[in-house]
């Protein structure tokens, strides 16, 4: 058996319990501990969405069919509202080559990819129509990576077709007024906006057959389990080890057993 865990920043930021291992690895030293082989890629792209995931794929950078269960832990960067420069950042920049080598590394640098290129050939070109959100920040225009439509029209069918291997893990809603410590890192805080991620989100809850559903958690789970509406709290980091072991051995251990 072989497991992927492939994770934005959510799967290997533990600015809060760094003396401590957050769920990836937790997972990666249970499943080594039952003789289960694990890649770990934990945010290998500066910006690291659910479609670099899928340019993964589609560019044969990683091949799916070698896994037995891939964990994914993606959709906050393509989701979020961004200012423009920094949408501009994330979506034209250079081109870094991507290759298997550099998305296990697990370190910085991280691979910076024109998101663009790959979003024209994936959406088609006459679908990149992705329109300025009407609230802005620090005086620029909002914008996400994608459209809602684009999620629920193109992303998710590509995901499902690995609905029986796939084990995905929903974003959490954002607490209205709470940044966390966030603050500490951007006095401005988050885009007034940020709670548009709970839409893409919402359109996720029904669309998977094994899924940990975070959008479940409560506005106080939320300021337990994250630390900035968004990056885990260690109580956050064994929320999810907890769900996803208990999954484990539901879906392939007890099998082995019968």
């Amino acid at each position: 058996m072989k497991v992927l865990i492939f994770t934005d920043s959510r799967g290997q930021h533990k600015g809060t319990f760094q003396n401590k291992k957050i769920f990836t690895e937790k997972l990666y030293d249970y499943l080594i501990k039952k003789n289960i082989s694990c890649d770990l890629m934990l945010c290998p792209f500066k910006w690291t969405s659910t479609l670099d995931f899928i340019q993964c794929i589609e560019e044969t950078h990683l091949n799916p069919d070698t896994y037995d269960c891939i964990i994914l832990y993606t959709g906050i960067v393509e989701y979020s509202p961004r200012p423009l420069s920094n949408f501009c950042d994330a979506y034209y920049k250079n081109n870094d080559t991507i290759s298997f080598n550099k998305l296990i590394l697990n370190k910085h640098p991280k691979i910076i990819n024109n998101k663009r290129k790959f979003f024209k050939k994936f959406f088609g070109k006459n679908n990149l129509n992705v329109k300025n959100h009407s609230i802005d920040y620090k005086g620029e225009h909002t914008r996400s990576l994608i459209s809602i439509n684009m999620h629920e029209k193109y992303v998710i069918p590509y995901l499902q077709k690995y609905n029986n291997k796939l084990i995905f893990i929903n974003s959490n809603k954002i607490v209205k007024g709470w940044e966390g410590n966030y603050i500490k890192k951007n006095p401005f805080g988050r885009p007034k906006n940020i709670n548009i991620i709970e839409e893409y989100a919402k359109i996720n809850s029904n669309k998977f057959k094994n899924k940990i559903d975070l959008l479940s958690w409560s506005e106080e789970d939320v300021k337990k389990y994250t630390v900035d509406n968004m990056h885990l709290s260690y109580e956050g980091s064994e929320y999810i080890y907890n769900k996803i072991t208990l999954m484990f051995e539901n879906l392939f251990f007890q099998k082995k057993v019968s």
